[in-house]
């Protein structure tokens, strides 16, 4: 490339109008400014800019030579006139005499907003997704199953989708951003309080891998924190849970068909229904045996299956190809575990003429059946995986450690005579199940 140097001449618009007729291939024109020494205009084929070229004062202490020139853009002379250039430059030379170095800080500036572009929140939850399956449990052993990563996942985004900080730079966040989050609380409690732990325990996640200092979650005061939904005690009676049974067989995937089924028949929850793998389960013995790492208090459990549920698991292997592992519900499509409950409870609803109610409900349903028939409370905990707080508080609750696995087997025995009862259209009364429970006992 030709260099054409001019100058010092006084720069004005004549003079860049001119220059920029001028402007060739290949060739550059650098016209330096007589007002304000270290000035210039650059005039390329395409581009025309002000730059301000000076010396930092001092000494390099490595050369022990004093440093070479610095050059800083100024702006495009079609926006920036020669007298507003020239006070920039005037500003410059004033930083150099302080000290400064306009050109290494307005690098590093730069260099720390590509960095900040390139942590923008919406990719580091895809990098958060590849990491949190590795993560140990907050609770008990082990590591978060898929189900939990894909929930804590979705929530943290629509927790940043709700805010509008998606291509937010993560350092960029303030509490002012969750306040919006926050603001949600009153109208959808329940969404409002999961999306908040989702995005607080993200942004613990950045914390521990330093790409922030604070936590903008954790400065919200508890009082202003999304507060979780008032308690459910919803549940069904046996005749509502018959004809959920009856209508999930017009659910027109057949793994939707007997995975609701078997939700109404064992007491589990959803999550542990949804990763249940061939390997756990026993069928001879009538048992499933639960990892700690899928269960929500991290302890190992063991589930007796009575004869609704075993009819369902022994038609799933057979139909199977009797598997030694891998999904017992798969999805219908990609093999993966089941997310889509909310389809799936809309047909179902449908099919049954029968609203408000959730998935959970069931597992209530089964401990107020068997409280009515007289079985206690530790033993409907015991089966249900609860840390039986109220039941074995204090010295009790270190010392008792027995699962009582016996008396499981004949709560899970009657559960399944007091379904296939009102599966069968017969009335149900409590006479009935203390007669059941009398029959199994003895």
């Amino acid at each position: 490339m030709r260099i054409i140097s001019e100058g010092p001449i006084k720069i004005t618009k004549g003079t860049i109008d001119a220059a920029w007729k001028k402007r060739a291939k290949d060739v550059r024109q650098i016209l330096r400014d007589k007002e304000r020494r270290g000035m210039a205009l650059i005039v390329n084929e395409t581009t025309m800019r002000w730059e301000y070229s000076y010396r930092p004062r001092g000494i390099d202490s490595r050369t022990g030579r004093r440093w070479p020139n610095r050059t800083v853009t100024i702006g495009d002379p079609g926006k920036v006139s020669p007298d507003d250039a020239r006070d920039e430059a005037n500003k410059i030379r004033g930083r150099v005499r302080e000290g400064g170095d306009p050109a290494a800080e307005r690098k590093v500036k730069q260099e720390e907003e590509l960095r900040k572009r390139s942590l923008t929140l919406e990719r580091l939850i895809d990098d958060y997704a590849k990491t949190l399956p590795t993560r140990p449990k907050m609770r008990g052993d082990g590591t978060p199953s898929p189900a939990y990563v894909a929930v804590e996942i979705q929530q943290t985004r629509m927790a940043l989708a709700t805010i509008g900080a998606m291509q937010t730079p993560v350092t960029d966040l303030t509490t002012a951003d969750v306040r919006k989050l926050v603001a949600g609380a009153s109208r959808k409690r329940g969404n409002a309080k999961g999306r908040y732990g989702a995005l607080t325990r993200f942004l613990d996640w950045c914390l521990d891998e330093e790409l922030i200092t604070v936590n903008p979650c954790m400065q919200i005061t508890r009082k202003r924190r999304p507060r979780a939904p008032q308690a459910r005690t919803g549940y069904l009676a046996t005749n509502k849970l018959a004809q959920l049974w009856k209508a999930a067989n017009s659910l027109r995937k057949p793994v939707w068909r007997d995975i609701a089924r078997f939700l109404i028949a064992i007491p589990c929850r959803r999550g542990e229904a949804t990763e249940l793998d061939w390997q756990h389960l026993d069928l001879d013995a009538a048992e499933w045996r639960q990892p700690g790492r899928l269960t929500k208090n991290g302890d190992p459990h063991r589930l007796h299956l009575h004869p609704l549920a075993q009819a369902i698991l022994k038609k799933r292997h057979g139909d199977a190809g009797k598997p030694k592992e891998g999904l017992v519900f798969p999805g219908p499509r990609a093999g993966n575990a089941i997310l889509n409950w909310g389809d799936i409870k809309v047909e179902l609803d449908k099919a049954a003429g029968l609203t408000g109610w959730i998935w959970h409900d069931f597992r209530r349903s089964f401990a107020t059946a068997l409280g009515e028939s007289g079985i206690s409370e530790t033993i409907a905990d015991a089966v249900l995986n609860h840390r039986q707080s109220a039941t074995r508080g204090g010295v009790l609750g270190v010392y008792q450690r027995a699962s009582r696995w016996p008396e499981q087997v004949k709560a899970m025995q009657l559960w399944g005579e007091v379904l296939a009862t009102a599966i069968e259209g017969r009335p149900t009364k409590v006479a009935d199940l203390e007669a059941a429970r009398a029959r199994r006992v003895a």
